[in-house]
């Protein structure tokens, strides 16, 4: 990962806890770029869960918004499983 990678993977990890907030963190962010594409690994811990989620990419800048993406999916789905999962 070069210097704009570390500094994209840094800023993306930061806006991911600050829009998502309680029950939610991101452990590690790995980005790669091979054979012309992008490529993020992002460990995320929802909810006491720990999800890993793989995107890819024409470029490192394409992988935000997908990644934000995910990440809601992942949040909304813990968040429907504390209202109608067992107790």
């Amino acid at each position: 990962m070069n210097d704009a990678e570390a500094v994209f993977a840094e800023r993306l990890a930061e806006d991911l806890d600050r829009v998502f907030g309680a029950g939610f963190a991101v452990d590690d962010i790995e980005l790669s770029t091979e054979d012309g594409d992008a490529r993020v690994r992002a460990t995320l811990l929802i909810e006491g869960r720990v999800e890993t989620v793989v995107l890819t990419a024409p470029d490192v800048p394409s992988l935000y918004r997908p990644l934000m993406e995910r990440a809601a999916e992942l949040q909304l789905h813990a968040a429907f499983w504390r209202m109608v999962g067992p107790s």
